[in-house]
């Protein structure tokens, strides 16, 4: 189970929502009882004893004069002999009101918890209220209070951004609190689970608004879903579509590795290629472990061009001891490399072996000779060739580098197994692409 620790939740509380609400309490009138009239009985008025009218009205008359003590010793009063549902609204309303105003949270939060339990609350009321009361649980760590209030609040259609992550975070904060208090242990992964529908709503609408979360509410939903085994990839999409910097791209894929530790050299070499086309290699070790999947005497071309291009980010320094040597190792090789490339491919397109052919196929991809990388994949398919998941790669590489995004999209559709993770990874990739333009030109991909 991997294991992953809390980082510190960035709640935009709408706690002035709260003040927002009416909280306009009955005048004298209104607190009449219903009433015959011309023979027509009107609307059912506040059921309300004359002990509570009494001294809930010396309340109002009190908190109107600023007079908070009073107000609050005879709410007090009125709360004793409150037993009707109206009654018991009131006196939370009134609760809250006072303790609005002398900022007193803890009075704020009993008034809002009656006027909830009274069931008189408005639907505006219920969303505003749960949502406050979810809020201050959340940020107090009482998860399971929390998830309480916070699911009435979208239940009765608090459905912001921010009460949608506040919602999931509830989910994710009692999942971590019981699993130790640092991570999501397999018992818990269930619950932390059910949160992230809520979390990728939150994305969805922050992506359809002003972003301003999205980055860091994608990437948690990313943490998450891998810690709980969950489907990662609608996260990866997400992530991807909202943080557009070669920092995600090289997130996403290095997760992908970390998650799939047993890849051999050539799908390593797969990964590396996407995360290369999608220019998230951002430091030496991911230049190295590159190199090292590809072989310098293997693909000598694609080594070079790739340090090539590390010493012109800054990322690769010409004095390395290990890039000087590969450097070297495939400069040595080079020359023969490429000599026998035509001889290669006229073999593969006659008697040569399925292996033959997909292995020339990769040579062609990593010479940047796509379309005929393309057509000696496809062909090693014909012939049978055992490793189909490799040479459908091979295939979809050299497609997303001509820009053939349909096809490729297609060919990745069939790729199972080991390399579907992979795979999945390269159809968000062409996703992004085609949705800047399918006729884009396409970044190299060796």
């Amino acid at each position: 189970m991997r294991r992953i620790s809390r980082f510190p939740m960035a709640l935009a509380l709408a706690l002035a929502a709260t003040t927002a609400v009416s909280l306009a309490l009955p005048v004298e009138g209104a607190l009449a009882q219903k009433k015959q009239k011309k023979g027509k009985e009107e609307a059912p008025q506040m059921e309300l004893s004359a002990p509570f009218r009494k001294a809930f009205g010396e309340s109002q008359t009190a908190f109107g004069a600023n007079d908070f003590v009073t107000a609050d010793a005879k709410l007090t009063e009125a709360a004793a002999v409150a037993t009707s549902a109206d009654e018991k609204y009131l006196t939370g309303k009134m609760k809250l009101q006072i303790g609005l105003k002398t900022e007193n949270q803890a009075m704020q939060e009993k008034g809002i918890e009656e006027a909830l339990a009274s069931g008189k609350s408005t639907e505006s009321e219920a969303r505003t209220f749960n949502s406050f009361l979810g809020e201050k649980a959340l940020v107090g760590n009482d998860f399971s209070r929390a998830r309480t209030y916070l699911t009435a609040a979208v239940q009765a259609g608090q459905n912001n951004p921010v009460n949608l992550f506040q919602l999931a975070e509830a989910h994710f904060g009692e999942a971590i609190a019981k699993s130790g208090g640092r991570s999501i242990d397999a018992a818990n992964s269930p619950l932390a689970a059910q949160g992230l529908p809520y979390l990728q709503r939150a994305v969805e609408a922050q992506l359809a608004g002003d972003k301003q979360y999205a980055p860091s509410w994608a990437k948690r939903g990313f943490q998450i879903a891998r810690a709980t085994k969950s489907d990662s990839t609608v996260w990866a999409q997400l992530l991807l579509k909202a943080d557009t910097g070669n920092k995600a791209w090289n997130e996403v894929v290095r997760a992908m590795q970390s998650d799939n530790r047993n890849f051999t050299s050539d799908q390593s070499l797969d990964a590396m290629r996407l995360l290369r086309m999608a220019g998230g290699l951002s430091s030496a070790n991911d230049y190295r472990e590159y190199i090292e999947a590809a072989g310098a005497a293997r693909r000598p071309t694609e080594v070079l061009a790739l340090i090539e291009e590390g010493k012109a980010a800054g990322v690769v320094s010409a004095s390395d001891a290990f890039f000087k040597e590969q450097a070297t190792l495939a400069g040595n090789s080079r020359a023969e490399y490429v000599a026998t490339l035509p001889d290669s491919i006229r073999d593969s397109r006659g008697k040569a072996t399925a292996t033959v052919t997909l292995a020339t196929a990769d040579a062609l991809l990593a010479n940047k000779q796509y379309a005929e990388a393309e057509e000696l994949a496809a062909l090693a398919l014909t012939k049978n060739v055992e490793d189909k998941e490799r040479a459908m790669m091979v295939q979809a590489i050299a497609q997303v580098a001509q820009g053939k995004y349909a096809p490729a999209r297609q060919t990745l559709t069939s790729v199972t197994g080991v390399r579907a993770p992979i795979a999945k990874l390269w159809a968000v990739y062409i996703d992004q692409k085609s949705g800047a333009g399918a006729g884009a030109a396409a970044a190299p991909a060796a």
